[in-house]
């Protein structure tokens, strides 16, 4: 059989478009592919957990394919509107003054990111990225190099550079005079006095940044060079905190006091219902409050028991808007100093999509169904039936022969 198909002319259009727009769906869409996920940490306030609470928390952030949201960001939603407000700003300016110095505008865009910097200053440590504060504080010294205000732009690149000494940015496009008043801004930052100080929290064991680097869980001492500290302290249950203190003494002590989260009581009603997580016994209506609580559509779960000689890890992801655990995995491991790859190799096992069994080969018969006797038999009867069929069917619908007196015959019909 010839199967034809008639087209017009238009159709090989139709066609070219077509596979235009599969190519255009299939190419890979890293903001589409990543999938929002908070961590919730049922451990005790032991130091070794929170350690590794820690270490689970960076290393879903630093996963491809998640987009990482502290539970920090939404348990004390009502608390931190001025800061936000400050941070949503700031972001704004930024993208005006971004474009502004594109075409070389460099006065109204100092003017909009030293706004940006105004309200960055006092709601730092509420930037989901600390990435974008290094990037409005560093454009400004660009901006007021550019616009003449060469003793401003000095100012400015110090306090970007006392941000986070270890970031060294690239303003090569912006001309050889902006890279040498930067270079020498940062000589005299790291030039500078280092001090040791110690931080305390009430309550103990909050995660401690400084100046854009992690120095471990509060108590803990802080190596820096002298000036303005900029510290962050975070905690799960309280409220972010962000302060400058200027230093120049060693051995001096800075110690702050954490404010419980507007929804820190609900949160600890939800944890004690969650740790059932783990023994598979989770109600979905506790994975649908949740999911209300921390407006996040997925989470890991962890639970850490033993002591450092023998921790016990838990992790499982559970997909709270789907009201089910998709996931658990339990490694025993010493935890008797910090060890990153092994907790990132279990983040990313947990993550890692099922394996899918191996196509098996069908098994091909070699043998010939010419050496069968059933298969000789059966031609046979076909070959009987066709030659019968064929008889029959060559009959036609005339009337019998007459015969003679004497004669006789017998027809037999079907």
């Amino acid at each position: 059989m010839r199967l034809v198909m008639k087209h017009s002319p238009m159709s090989h259009l139709s066609v070219l478009a077509l596979l235009a727009g599969v190519l255009a769906t299939a190419q890979p869409a890293k903001a589409a592919d990543q999938q929002t996920v908070t961590l919730i940490d049922l451990s005790s306030d032991g130091r070794a957990q929170r350690e590794i609470a820690h270490d689970v928390a960076r290393a879903l952030r630093r996963h491809p394919k998640i987009r990482f949201r502290s539970v920090s960001e939404t348990l004390n939603v009502g608390g931190e509107d001025l800061h936000r407000n400050n941070v949503r700003s700031a972001k704004s300016l930024l993208r005006s003054a971004t474009n502004r110095m594109k075409v070389k505008e460099w006065e109204d865009a100092a003017e909009e990111l030293e706004s940006a910097v105004t309200n960055l200053i006092s709601s730092f440590a509420y930037a989901p990225n600390q990435k974008f504060v290094e990037q409005v504080l560093v454009l400004h010294g660009v901006a007021l190099y550019k616009s003449g205000e060469k003793k401003d732009a000095a100012r400015a690149f110090r306090r970007s550079i006392a941000f986070h000494p270890k970031t060294k940015h690239d303003l090569s496009k912006y001309g050889k005079g902006v890279m040498a008043a930067y270079a020498k801004a940062r000589d005299k930052i790291l030039l500078r006095k280092p001090v040791t100080w110690e931080i305390r929290t009430e309550p103990a064991n909050a995660e401690v940044w400084v100046n854009g680097r992690y120095y471990g869980l509060s108590p803990t001492f802080v190596r820096s060079f002298s000036g303005p500290q900029y510290i962050r302290l975070t905690k799960q249950g309280y409220a972010r905190f962000g302060k400058i203190k200027t230093l120049k003494k060693d051995n001096s002590k800075a110690s702050f006091t954490l404010k419980a989260a507007r929804r820190r009581p609900a949160f600890v009603g939800i944890l004690e219902r969650l740790v059932e997580i783990f023994d598979g016994a989770v109600e979905p209506n506790d994975l649908s409050e949740a999911q209300g609580l921390l407006n996040s559509p997925q989470a890991v779960a962890l639970l850490v028991t033993g002591s450092r000689e023998k921790m016990k890890v838990q992790l499982a992801l559970a997909n709270l808007s789907g009201r089910q655990v998709v996931k658990r995995l339990t490694r025993t491991m010493p935890w008797m100093r910090r060890d990153k790859k092994a907790v990132e190799k279990l983040v990313i096992e947990l993550f890692k999509a099922p394996d899918i069994p191996k196509h098996v080969a069908p098994v091909v018969r070699t043998d010939t169904v010419f050496k069968k006797w059933w298969f000789w038999g059966a031609v046979g009867v076909v070959a009987a039936g066709a030659v019968t069929a064929a008889v029959l069917l060559s009959r036609t619908t005339e009337p019998p022969a007459k015969y003679k007196p004497g004669e006789g015959g017998l027809i037999i019909r079907f």
